[in-house]
């Protein structure tokens, strides 16, 4: 996390302050007063250390979803940080007496003691200070991801009003199209109903947050059925349903979820008769996994992440269980967390 000068300046000054302190109680008097040069350098140096750690600890708990706002994230922030600091620091002495760089400097029990104390008023005293900018940190990200989802949204919507097809006049072209096509001509109708149904889930969701699992397969099996109409069998689906029935009700997921990943396993990767790709939907009690084998394209498409980081933003929104990205060498997977907002069989009086 890039820190601005002013920033380094106050720990800086901060450190000049602790290591004034330090010395001030050490000395009973004005002759036994004594500042070593050196003394603030070594502790802006430990101060920039615990900086450091919790930057760390922060931006990983951020990369696994577990970051939030709460006053308990934060202070275990700060115990795991202090055993860190204190780890190295324990190393750093070891160092030292291996080296013979310090030895002799830790060796009676009152210098260990006095050592430690003032490891633990300097990482208190620091990390108390530094938490509320970190917390301030963390809220004006958040708020910055909510705008930007706003925003984002809003430009949807947008494009929507633009590209507004009255659904009336799209079905009734689409009964006028089933009615001219021959009775035989089966591959026909069934393409016609399949994309039918398809606009028709997607104009009956536009408004919807959540629909149930169930409804969200049916749409992603009518957009497998046109891709395979499409493109014949340069495409290979496959799906595992291993929750149980009735998850498919009481689970729900944001509609058109399942239509964007398949759209982006299609644009990111090469497929043919010869060459396939594989795409595997495994469903369980709490999640849903789409799947596909890496067969990247020579020039990466455009818009590479964004599609995933508008996926994230959105169940942000709508679960504390983050979505997870399983992306390796020869799989790429993404993990949506199914969302239950009804009780489960097991849980029913």
């Amino acid at each position: 996390m890039r820190k601005k000068p002013w920033f380094y300046l106050f720990v800086f000054g901060l450190s000049l302050l602790l290591a004034l302190y330090t010395r001030l109680t050490m000395a009973t008097t004005a002759a036994e007063f004594h500042l070593f040069p050196d003394a603030p350098v070594w502790t802006f140096l430990e101060a920039l250390l615990i900086i450091y750690l919790l930057d760390r600890l922060h931006a990983r708990a951020g990369r696994r979803g577990q970051a939030s706002g709460q006053a308990a994230y934060f202070f275990g922030l700060l115990w795991r940080g202090a055993l860190l600091y204190w780890g190295l620091k324990q190393l750093l002495v070891l160092f030292l007496e291996v080296s013979y760089l310090g030895h002799g400097n830790y060796a009676s029990g009152y210098e260990m003691l006095r050592g430690f104390s003032f490891d633990v008023f300097v990482y208190l005293m620091v990390g108390s200070i530094y938490l509320p900018f970190l917390f301030q940190q963390h809220a004006a990200a958040g708020q910055l991801q909510v705008e930007q989802l706003a925003r984002e949204a809003t430009r949807h919507r947008l494009l929507a009003l633009h590209q507004h097809v009255d659904p009336h006049f799209l079905f009734n072209n689409l009964n006028i199209l089933s009615a001219l096509i021959e009775p035989g001509n089966t591959a026909a109708l069934a393409y016609v109903e399949h994309l039918a149904r398809l606009y028709r889930y997607l104009v009956r969701t536009r408004e919807q947050e959540l629909v149930p699992v169930a409804e969200e397969l049916a749409f992603a099996r009518d957009y497998q059925f046109l891709l395979r109409q499409r493109f014949g069998a340069a495409y290979e689906f496959a799906e595992e349903l291993a929750a149980e029935p009735a998850n498919l009700h009481d689970c729900l997921l944001p509609p058109g979820v399942l239509q964007e990943l398949l759209a982006n396993a299609v644009k990111h990767n090469l497929a043919s008769r010869a060459r396939p790709l594989r795409v595997h939907l495994l469903l369980t009690s709490t999640a849903l996994t789409l799947s596909n084998a890496r067969q990247p394209r020579p020039a990466p498409a455009a818009g590479e992440g964004s599609g995933l980081a508008s996926l994230r933003a959105r169940f942000a929104l709508l679960t504390d269980e983050p979505l997870r990205v399983t992306d390796t060498a020869e799989t790429f997977a993404v993990s949506l967390p199914l969302i239950h907002l009804l009780p489960s069989p097991a849980t029913r009086p």
